[in-house]
This record gives C-alpha cells, sequence and structure tokens, in this order.
C-alpha cells in the first residue's frame, strides 16, 4: 500500500486523462501505466468530467451507427417485399401461361 505515496524529495505527480500521452509516462513502456492517488477534489471531478464526456462521445457515435443500421434494414425490407410480390406475379403469369398452351400428347 505504500507504493501510491510519494517521496518527499520527487515532484507531484497528477494523474492524466485517457488520450493525452505524457512524456516520462511513456518513456516507462508500452501498456505501461503509472498510476497515483489524487487527493484533489477539483483533479478527482476534471478526470469524472473527462471521462463523462469520453463516454457519451461514443454513445453519440453508437446511436449514428444504429440509426444508419435502421435505415438500412428498412431498405432491405421494402426491397424484400417489392421483389417477392414480383416473383408471386411472375409465378400467377407462368401458370397462366402454362394453361393457354395445348397440353402434349402422351403415349401409353
Amino acid at each position: 500500500m505504500e507504493a501510491a505515496k510519494q517521496k518527499p524529495n520527487q515532484p507531484e505527480m497528477k494523474r492524466k486523462p485517457a488520450g493525452e500521452s505524457g512524456g516520462t509516462d511513456s518513456a516507462a513502456g508500452a501498456g505501461a501505466s503509472r498510476q497515483v492517488a489524487i487527493s484533489n477534489p477539483n483533479e478527482v471531478a476534471s478526470l469524472v468530467l473527462v471521462q463523462i464526456d469520453a463516454v457519451n462521445a461514443k454513445k453519440d457515435e453508437l446511436t449514428i451507427a444504429i440509426k444508419g443500421l435502421t435505415d438500412v434494414t428498412k431498405q432491405l425490407v421494402r426491397a424484400y417485399g417489392e421483389h417477392t410480390k414480383r416473383i408471386q406475379q411472375l409465378e400467377l403469369r407462368v401458370k397462366e401461361l402454362e394453361g393457354a398452351r395445348p397440353q402434349p400428347k402422351t403415349q401409353g
């Protein structure tokens, strides 16, 4: 639990919001992140607001994607219905044509 406390001779490190790159934190290695305890309520509020904004932005992206999928689905359903209707009309026409032509004589 002592790892979260800083040594007196080190400068205070602040946690950066997601998406920002830090000079010394980046140098630690890919995927390595250093978390520091934040005790200032203003910093906590700022981080929470940044995360809320990120969630809202992602929610907006998903809403746009869902609306796009809904539009495409409606178009597909409409096209499917039109094709089904046309196929039924063609089937009726084929039956009419088959009934109008003379039947071949069968031997036997």
